[in-house]
């Protein structure tokens, strides 16, 4: 199954209901640098009440997604106007959701999810990239999209038994000749 790959910053929210400090929200890392803005959005999207109404019994949950719009990279702007969040994984007290309960807890938290496009095999999502599809999630609706992530279906995890298997394919890493011989 392949989601389109948005060209901004990875974040993370960290929501402990037992810490008293959290939501707590990064980046990729642990020392990832998160612009101003971006961080405000998140403080305000994902408050310590809308967090425990929607995980009521969890101990542990870790929202994944991509911090995007002006400012995060260089075609940011062209995303939309403002700063935003959207949402491609869910990690609830050691089990990583299905799709489906992804979607479903962006639709209940009020945010954006990246758009699940369809089952493909290999060769299909390589064919798939090297077309330039425009973006699906853009306002500016000729922005091509930066590639794809490709995951399982059903959900298959490496064997330490923490991460998802999956792989991302960029426009860039397929150049048109002309760029190769220039």
């Amino acid at each position: 199954m392949i989601d389109e790959k948005v060209d901004g910053t990875n974040v993370r929210i960290f929501w402990e209901p037992a810490d008293q400090f959290s939501p707590n929200y990064g980046g990729r890392t642990d020392n990832a640098q998160m612009p101003t803005s971006l961080l405000q959005h998140l403080q305000h999207t994902f408050t310590r009440e809308k967090l425990q109404k929607q995980f009521p019994d969890a101990r542990k949950v870790i929202l994944f997604g991509e911090g995007y719009g002006p400012k995060i990279q260089a075609c940011g702007g062209r995303y939309r106007k403002d700063v935003s969040f959207i949402l491609f994984d869910v990690w609830i007290d050691g089990w990583w959701l299905e799709k489906e309960s992804v979607l479903e807890i962006a639709s209940a938290l009020d945010i954006e999810h990246t758009i699940n496009q369809k089952i493909m095999t290999t060769a299909e999502v390589v064919e798939f990239v090297k077309s330039k599809p425009k973006s699906y999630i853009a306002e500016d609706r000729e922005l091509i999209m930066e590639g794809v992530i490709a995951r399982s279906v059903p959900l298959m995890l490496f064997r330490n038994h923490k991460t998802p298997i999956m792989f991302k394919l960029k426009v860039r890493d397929f150049p048109d000749i002309s760029e190769v011989e220039a």
